[in-house]
């Protein structure tokens, strides 16, 4: 595993996605900064991050037989590592929240990205971003964001989370399960540790649909496919795609 540490870039994604179009090597490798200045979130969203206040980390690796309708298992298996390392920073509250950005409790204080390539029906690389609020504390126009100094008031070291962030990827093999196939046996229990963590599960919640219909829902479930189930107040079962409807948070 190659690390690489930028004093800034407009978005690790981005320099991850460069390095690869140069370069044909498979290595797995990480790049980290305290100054992103162009960050993406997911449906096309601007990531806005303070210098030196957060931690902007991509990992990009080369997936062996995993199929591209799948790839929503490396997200539960990501965002699992990343909130079991919060965890152990001791941030109350965790859960994920469908698709992939972390809670504590209602305020949302990570966000996670990711961009495949495929071969045929396989995926070819795979990179996972993770934009981590750490120390800022103004969150303009984002009501619903805080940072880990506004949650526990202190004010940490970030190169001591990056330094606990690839301890844990060594520890618990992150990456080297994210390499392989899941058997199914693993996908259970990694479904399973995933349901426990899923924010508002099995309550009604607010949507609203790119049709820019509002309506509430039961979170039932997510499957392999990042396909989320709910139920409606008139009891009708019905599944989207994250593309489709948005959890609206007040």
């Amino acid at each position: 595993m190659n690390i690489i540490k930028l004093d800034a870039i407009n978005s690790t994604n981005e320099y991850l996605k460069n390095i690869i179009q140069k370069n044909k090597s498979k290595l797995t490798q990480v790049v980290y900064t305290f100054n992103q200045t162009k960050g993406k979130g997911q449906r096309g969203k601007v990531w806005n991050s303070q210098p030196e206040k957060n931690i902007a980390l991509s990992i990009v690796f080369f997936p062996k037989k995993i199929k591209v309708d799948l790839q929503f298992i490396l997200i539960m298996h990501f965002s699992l590592f990343i909130l079991n390392t919060l965890k152990s920073l001791r941030v109350p509250n965790l859960k994920i929240k469908w698709p992939n950005d972390i809670m504590s409790g209602n305020t949302k204080i990570c966000g996670i990205l990711n961009e495949t390539k495929v071969k045929g029906s396989f995926i070819k690389s795979f990179i996972i971003g993770f934009g981590i609020n750490v120390n800022q504390e103004n969150f303009t126009d984002l009501p619903n964001a805080s940072s880990l100094k506004l949650i526990n008031n202190i004010d940490y070291d970030l190169d001591g989370i990056v330094s606990l962030i690839f301890q844990n990827l060594k520890k618990y093999h992150y990456l080297t399960n994210a390499l392989k196939e899941f058997p199914d046996n693993e996908f259970q229990k990694l479904n399973h540790q995933y349901h426990l963590n899923l924010y508002k599960k099995g309550e009604f919640v607010q949507f609203i649909s790119h049709e820019k219909e509002i309506f509430f829902a039961k979170i039932l479930e997510v499957n392999k496919k990042g396909v989320i189930k709910v139920q409606k107040e008139d009891k009708t079962i019905v599944v989207y795609n994250f593309q489709e409807i948005k959890m609206i948070i007040k």
